[in-house]
């Protein structure tokens, strides 16, 4: 990630500007949700106009005109009418705002999590897992209020207390100017908050992103910990990261509750001057702005705190705007990274075509981004493959051998020439491309959920498919072992399954769609003797059609290989058979007699 969303350099007005808009920007899927949430606001204070005045009309005929309350039952009965049908309304205005607020959600989501597939796992690595779920769910969600409660009141605000401008000047020209006159201290007061409580936000989201970043990595190598008796001293580190969210988090608070306080004091100052001059009106102390019955006295004074509440309201959420701003700059910061170069291209690979592997010229720079600056992690790598092919890739750590791959898969910008099936991969859509890769890794990714979800992985694929890839991964006796078979629950990360096992359902879950090229990046790493065993009878299963591409520490792997890559510093020092490597080329006899164990990858 850059730098910049980690800094604690606050942002400028424009930029916080520009988080705002492109917040109202993204509410277009959900207009119809937010006008039926305006609506159903604007309705509830019509009504609430006329219960005020029906209410003040009761009062003012029991008192001033002597009418028995037995005769005003149907203006009870309508007052009773009015509270439902308000009711009905203000539950209508949340019901569609909160649906308005999960469809801007949902539709961010999926904008981020495509972004992130767009950009690939190199992208991905450079923040912690939980830095990105601190993005994807927490400052998404925060997103919630914002949308579903802000922007329909911003229009509240405004059309309400226009309307009881509209009744309350007829009753009294200085009660409407006192309305007029104190109304805009509400909203000036809230912008001034508003610009303080975004910076805080900011800030507060920038804490819980390292805490849920450094938490996720600490869990996850716990037992590492342990075994270094380093458990304590990342205690006292956890707790440093969790003061300082915590002291963020009062801070953030800390202004919510003076805003709402001042915010309140105001209209309460306003009501109480709408009180006093009613009064003294009433009693005749007085004599401008015209007579004052109880009817209208009353009528003005409940419609008073009605008048205030939209803008008290709006203050309230005003902190809710706030809180989408600064969560907005780091969604942002992810939405706005240019993709890859290799991205470009929109043509198929070639279906009638032998899918021909060949690199020209390979040339990779470090970083994401092609600049002159940075040194070259592949230089000048030249090779071919065909077809059918067993291909293992090898070489010492720092040598090029994940980059080369990354490479391959579409997931780096590169110089010179890569042809897939003779077509330039540049030009080609990398999600047709990608459709013809399986890819399996030395830690195999075991989710939460049965064998079935873990090797159909949300493809639409049978069970019976499912069980034929997993015959074909040697992993037949996996389901023997488990109680349901192919509907027998996993734990996250295969804590219910051994290292080999976990590895042979991640081998069926590549194998269950047929592909033309298989990766493998080091399957029988965390393997012992048999389970390695029963992965190299699945892959030698494979069929004959399928390129497989293995990086690879074991050295008696070699032999069954059809050519061997051999990179040393970005440099391809040897191409060939490992029969004609082993009779011709030094750097690979000089590597087999240096690595007889294992080898670390690059």
């Amino acid at each position: 990630m850059s730098q910049h969303s980690a800094s604690e350099s606050p942002p400028g007005q424009s930029t916080q500007k520009q988080n705002y808009r492109w917040l109202v920007q993204q509410t277009g899927a959900s207009r119809y949700w937010l006008l039926f949430s305006m609506l159903f606001g604007m309705l509830n204070g019509v009504l609430l106009i006329l219960q005020a005045s029906l209410m003040a009309g009761m009062i003012h005929q029991m008192v001033m005109e002597g009418v028995h309350r037995d005769q005003l039952t149907s203006d009870f009965l309508w007052v009773l009418l009015l509270l439902v049908l308000r009711g009905i309304c203000v539950w209508s205005k949340e019901f569609f705002g909160f649906r308005a607020g999960a469809a801007v959600r949902i539709a961010i989501r999926k904008q981020l999590l495509d972004k992130l597939r767009n950009l690939g796992p190199l992208a991905v690595a450079e923040r912690p897992a939980g830095s990105w779920s601190a993005i994807v769910v927490e400052q998404v969600e925060e997103l919630q209020e914002f949308v579903a409660k802000y922007l329909p009141q911003m229009v509240l605000a405004v059309m309400i207390p226009i309307i009881i401008l509209m009744v309350a000047f007829p009753q009294s020209w200085v009660v409407g100017i006192v309305f007029l006159g104190t109304a805009p201290l509400i909203p000036v007061f809230m912008v001034f908050v508003g610009m303080k409580a975004a910076e805080a936000n900011r800030r507060n989201f920038q804490a819980l992103a390292r805490l849920g970043g450094f938490f996720l990595d600490r869990l996850q190598g716990l037992e590492t910990l342990k075994l270094f008796q380093r458990t304590r001293f990342t205690s006292e580190q956890l707790s440093d990261a969790s003061e300082d969210f915590r002291v963020k988090t009062m801070q953030v608070l800390r202004l919510a509750f003076l805003s709402s306080t001042v915010l309140e004091f105001f209209a309460s100052i306003s009501i109480a001057v709408v009180a006093v001059f009613l009064g003294m009106t009433f009693l005749g102390h007085i004599t401008f702005g015209g007579e004052v019955s109880l009817y209208t006295g009353l009528f003005l004074l409940l419609l008073a705190p009605e008048y205030y509440q939209p803008l008290r309201e709006l203050g309230t959420f005003y902190h809710a705007k706030a809180k989408a701003v600064g969560a907005a700059e780091d969604i942002l910061a992810v939405l706005s990274r240019e993709d890859t170069k290799v991205h470009s291209g929109d043509l198929a690979v070639p279906a009638e075509q032998p899918l021909t592997i060949a690199a020209r010229g390979l040339c990779v720079k470090a970083g994401l981004e092609s600049q002159h600056s940075q040194p070259l992690l592949l230089n000048d790598v030249s090779f071919s493959l065909q077809p059918g092919q067993k291909v293992g890739i090898i070489g010492s750590s720092g040598a090029g051998k994940t980059t080369l791959i990354n490479t391959l898969m579409g997931f780096r910008d590169y110089e010179g020439d890569i042809d897939i099936a003779g077509q330039p991969l540049a030009m080609t859509e990398l999600a047709s491309w990608r459709a013809e890769i399986a890819w399996l890794g030395q830690l195999p990714l075991i989710i939460h959920g049965s064998v079935y979800d873990n090797i159909a992985f949300g493809r639409s694929v049978t069970k019976d498919q499912c069980h034929q890839a997993l015959a074909k991964a040697q992993g037949l006796d996996i389901l023997n072992s488990l109680p349901k078979g192919m509907d027998s629950p996993l734990k996250e990360q295969g804590g219910n399954l051994s290292v080999g096992q976990a590895q042979r359902i991640a081998l069926a879950r590549a194998l269950v769609i047929p592909a033309k090229v298989l990766i493998l990046d080091e399957p029988t790493a965390s393997l012992d003797a048999a389970s390695e065993t029963l992965v190299l009878d699945a892959l030698n299963a494979i069929p004959d059609d399928c390129t497989v591409i293995t990086i690879t520490h074991r050295l008696n792997q070699l032999q069954g290989m059809d050519q061997i890559l051999m990179l040393e510093k970005g440099r391809l020092v040897a191409s060939g058979s490992p029969e004609s490597l082993l009779k011709e080329n030094v750097h690979y006899q000089q590597f087999l007699s240096a690595h007889s164990g294992s080898l670390d990858d690059a």
